[in-house]
């Protein structure tokens, strides 16, 4: 009976240590969950940075060259505007204004491979946003992951 009692009572008392564990877990540095910034791109990562965030950057954008911070708007009619030009080592914001999910990825679906690194890796509601630097020429298709027919292209130039 006494060896009963004892382990119903680790069994109790480890329970309880795993669930403040797990509830408790420490964030890692420059990553905060939910509705906050999240910067998992690795140094030396292919191709941008990674920053999700509810905050919206930036002001739209018109075709043609542009160089620093450019904005693309995804709606519930697709990515506005739908194809952009950029000069080499632009960041792009792609920000969501949608009433649905936006998980802004490479094509092709469902790999995102054409452009590795170009994968925003998560989908973000109404507010949120994917930060993504381009650094390599080329015409570069994208999708929202979560409906992938829904698609736009940025041409990134010398």
């Amino acid at each position: 009976m006494n060896k009963v009692v004892i382990g119903v009572a680790v069994v109790v008392v480890g329970g309880v240590i795993g669930w403040y564990f797990f509830r408790n877990q420490p964030k890692l540095p420059g990553m905060k969950i939910g509705t906050e910034n999240i910067t998992p791109a690795p140094s030396g990562a292919s191709g941008g940075d990674v920053v999700i965030t509810e905050e919206q950057i930036g002001a739209g954008n018109q075709k043609g060259g542009a160089i620093g911070e450019v904005v693309v708007v995804y709606t519930d009619s697709g990515y506005q505007p739908k194809e952009i030009t950029v000069k080499k080592g632009t960041k792009v914001t792609f920000t969501n204004e949608s009433s649905a999910g936006m998980w802004t990825a490479s094509g092709q679906h469902p790999t995102h491979q054409l452009l590795p690194g170009f994968d925003q890796l998560k989908s973000v509601n109404k507010g949120g946003s994917y930060v993504y630097t381009f650094e390599k020429v080329g015409t570069w298709k994208y999708h929202n992951h979560v409906s992938p027919e829904v698609t736009g292209t940025v041409i990134v130039k010398e």
